[in-house]
């Protein structure tokens, strides 16, 4: 267990961080004390990105693909890993980085694999520390880092796509509540004085958007504060990951965009799998690993399932069908990798299909939604407008 522990150390008078191992904070603080340090604080530390849902940024501030990038260079250039890791530490890039490459040039000078320190240091994606292991079986770390960056490359493109196909319906959403709120609190009141001076009828629902806006007006600061308040909520919820794990669960009741969220899923786990098997893991252990890549609890299980399938001897096109991770497509490419035994490129053509699939469905899906969502709110800015100058049109009609 990773705990973040702040010592005092009276021989230079300073007070530094570290990431240590314990079995528990009083574990962790006696073993402190008895070595002679001044423990300030112990607290959990959290836990790294799940393997490959990132692959990208991790809580510590490490860029991981960045990182594999450089070391990659630096071992290709003939440096060892510890030089490797040593030009990286004494690169200014930052103390989340720099602590980051201590705790790994520590961990070799040690004694441990490069893996090995990569798992302790708890920054690192599970796929990515699996891969290295692997590699260490057969001297091909630069191979392994650039699977791991093809896996990468893979991921960030679907994810770009579907951040690149939310942004205009959030613009459009916030300039049109931006809008909303204009009349509402500036067009309207101003518009609501003149009703008043009119002696003619007005129609009902302009009726309750005089209401609605004084309302709004005369409670302006607590609507102000009401807004912020669901702001701030918005914005902690995100940072927990309870917005995304609601949207998962909604996404998951509406079978169609199931099957594309699945999608996604399929090519994370079918591209993991293809890193760990061409770096030396055998199907079902590549599988046990998978299990951590959170996919959700009906895939996780799945997963678990194949694995236990395979340890019993099962074909792996039906040991993977029968726990739900194939369609007819992916099952007979598997079967084809079970005939020729070219698992590795198979397992890259399946990731490679269901990633189309799902950009396939980003691209379709953005080109209706843009559309609909302006249509939308020109209906709704255009009906407030109509609204508010109805009564004028009523008091053209009395006067003729």
């Amino acid at each position: 267990m990773q705990f973040k522990v702040r010592l005092f150390d009276p021989a230079v008078a300073q007070v530094h961080e570290d990431l240590l191992t314990g079995e528990s904070p009083s574990e962790l603080t006696q073993r402190l004390t008895a070595a002679g340090h001044v423990v300030l604080s112990v607290r959990r530390a959290r836990p790294a990105v799940t393997g490959a849902a990132s692959g990208g940024s991790s809580s510590s501030g490490l860029d991981v693909a960045w990182w594999c990038k450089e070391l990659r260079t630096l071992l290709a250039a003939g440096m060892t890993v510890v030089e490797a890791l040593e030009t990286l530490h004494a690169q200014p890039l930052g103390a989340a980085r720099a602590q980051v490459h201590a705790q790994l040039v520590d961990g070799l000078r040690q004694g441990q694999t490069l893996s090995a320190a990569m798992a302790a240091s708890g920054r690192f994606p599970a796929v990515l520390v699996a891969s290295v292991k692997a590699s260490e079986r057969t001297s091909a770390l630069v191979t392994a880092l650039d699977d791991y960056l093809r896996y990468h490359a893979l991921l960030d493109r679907l994810r770009k796509q579907l951040v690149s196909a939310a942004i205009y319906p959030a613009v459009v959403m916030g300039l049109g509540v931006l809008i909303v709120l204009f009349l509402l609190l500036y067009v309207i009141p101003k518009f609501s004085r003149m009703y008043a001076d009119l002696h003619g009828p007005t129609s009902a629902a302009t009726r309750v958007l005089v209401a609605v806006s004084g309302v709004l007006t005369e409670h302006g600061a607590a609507v102000l504060a009401g807004a912020a308040l669901l702001l701030a909520a918005a914005v902690v919820a995100w940072r927990r990951g309870m917005m995304l794990r609601a949207a998962q669960a909604l996404l998951g009741r509406v079978a169609p965009l199931a099957r594309q969220v699945d999608e996604f899923r399929l090519a994370k786990l079918y591209q993991s799998m293809a890193l760990m098997f061409k770096g030396g893991y055998a199907l079902d252990e590549a599988l046990g690993h998978c299990a951590a890549l959170g996919l959700g609890p009906r895939m996780t299980a799945g997963i678990l399932a194949a694995q236990h399938s395979l340890a019993q001897g099962r074909r792996v096109s039906a040991a993977l069908h029968g726990a739900g991770l194939t369609d007819l497509v992916t099952q007979r490419l598997l079967a084809v990798g079970e005939r020729t035994g070219n698992f590795d490129r198979v397992l890259q053509t399946i990731a490679e299909r269901h990633g189309d699939n799902f950009s396939t469905f980003i691209e379709r899906a953005t080109r209706i939604v843009e559309p609909l969502l302006l249509v939308g709110m020109a209906l709704v800015v255009g009906g407030i407008v109509v609204m508010m100058y109805m009564p004028v049109f009523d008091m053209a009609s009395s006067v003729r």
